[in-house]
């Protein structure tokens, strides 16, 4: 009796150690990363103005706009943002030429944000200086970045953008339909929409065998709910070249999500516009938008096939109130009134239906998209 019970628990033992042995290949197999993408950071003098007050007129403190999607942001892998303004210093302005404090930079990335797509129709706002400042400040915080470059040697040494995390090496492109009519003084570079130079650059991100490659286009017409032909004739393009999911940015509102069907290949998703992420436009549809969550998985049982496992989009609002003397903002997620963060504020009739009426629209335009709910910080 006692030497059957020795060679069960033996049995038992072995069987624990296969199995033990058995998940930890399984899940050594496989390797997940997850991205967030917001839109269009912009730089108006009432939110400048908001920033100063909010640091009591000495400076400026843009941290406590985002304090409620902080948490979300920081809890990604890769957080990536459109940044529709210049760092250009002094004097600051708002449109229709824009140049921020360096403070709204540190809010965002002290926010969860950690790479900045710097080609848009705004890059050229303060000219040589202004695009060349922009980039010694991200580079001083160690951001990473893409989309336009002080000469071609540093556009050649670091586009496109790799960055490898968890194991998923993936590849960014960045471009721009326009500049406001503005031309770069040599030798800058602002990334433009040219499908022969696309080409280019997806033919060179796949020397270096990325696992994905992710394009944020500047593109599509202002205001306007839903893509246009153009969009859709270059989001088709970019997936039959090799493209693996498509952002947008610049219309200023929410456009649709879509799937391009790629022969012999996984569809591409993509979402035409992420809307405003936090600028001082009010009228309907502009005074919000969406962060596009995605979770790619590596499967190195599947010849280390990197698929989008998982994808929904999360709404904000941008709330501007007044408090000490003017404007300032905070960017809330889907809530009621008696849901931290509504429930912090006296909010009017007239800014509640406001909200309502964004979250119901968006809700809307993303039909075929699942949305994500947070639990915002109180």
């Amino acid at each position: 009796m006692e030497g059957n019970l020795v060679n069960l628990c033996q049995m038992f033992r072995k069987t624990f150690i296969f199995v033990f042995f058995l998940l930890s290949f399984v899940f050594a197999q496989e390797s997940t990363l997850r991205l967030i993408f917001a839109g269009d950071l912009m730089g108006h003098s009432t939110q400048i103005n908001a920033a100063n007050r909010e640091a009591g007129g000495k400076g400026y403190d843009y941290k406590p706009f985002f304090k409620y999607l902080k948490p979300y942001f920081s809890s990604a892998d890769l957080a990536v943002i459109n940044l529709e303004y210049s760092l250009a210093g002094e004097p600051y302005s708002g449109y229709p030429q824009f140049s921020s404090p360096d403070e709204s930079i540190i809010a965002i990335q002290d926010a969860g944000f950690g790479v900045i797509a710097t080609s848009n129709n705004h890059s050229l706002d303060r000219g040589k200086q202004g695009l060349e400042r922009t980039i010694r400040i991200l580079d001083s915080l160690k951001l990473k970045h893409f989309g336009m470059y002080r000469d071609t040697v540093e556009k050649d040494n670091n586009y496109p953008l790799f960055i490898e995390e968890n194991g998923i090496k993936i590849a960014f492109l960045n471009y721009t339909y326009g500049t406001n009519m503005l031309v770069e003084e040599a030798p800058n570079i602002v990334n433009r929409i040219d499908t022969a130079q696309i080409a280019a650059d997806i033919k060179k991100a796949k020397l270096k065998s990325p696992d994905f490659i992710i394009a944020f286009m500047h593109w599509g017409s202002e205001y306007n709910n839903t893509e246009n032909e153009e969009q859709r004739e270059l989001a088709k393009f970019m997936a039959l070249e090799g493209v693996n999911l498509i952002v947008g940015s610049h219309p200023h509102v929410v456009q649709p999500f879509s799937k391009i069907f790629v022969p012999d290949r996984d569809s591409v998703p993509v979402i035409y516009s992420l809307g405003n992420f936090f600028s001082n436009q009010r009228p309907r549809y502009r005074d919000g938008g969406i962060i596009f969550d995605v979770t790619l998985q590596k499967n190195a049982a599947n010849d280390n096939k990197t698929t989008v496992s998982d994808y929904g989009y999360m709404p904000f609002w941008v709330y501007r109130f007044t408090r000490k003397g003017g404007y300032t903002f905070r960017l809330l997620p889907e809530c009621k009134r008696t849901e931290a963060p509504c429930k912090g504020y006296k909010m009017s009739k007239e800014d509640r239906a406001a909200m309502e009426l964004f979250f119901k629209d968006t809700r809307g335009i993303l039909k075929n998209l699942p949305k994500i709910s947070i639990s915002p910080s109180k």
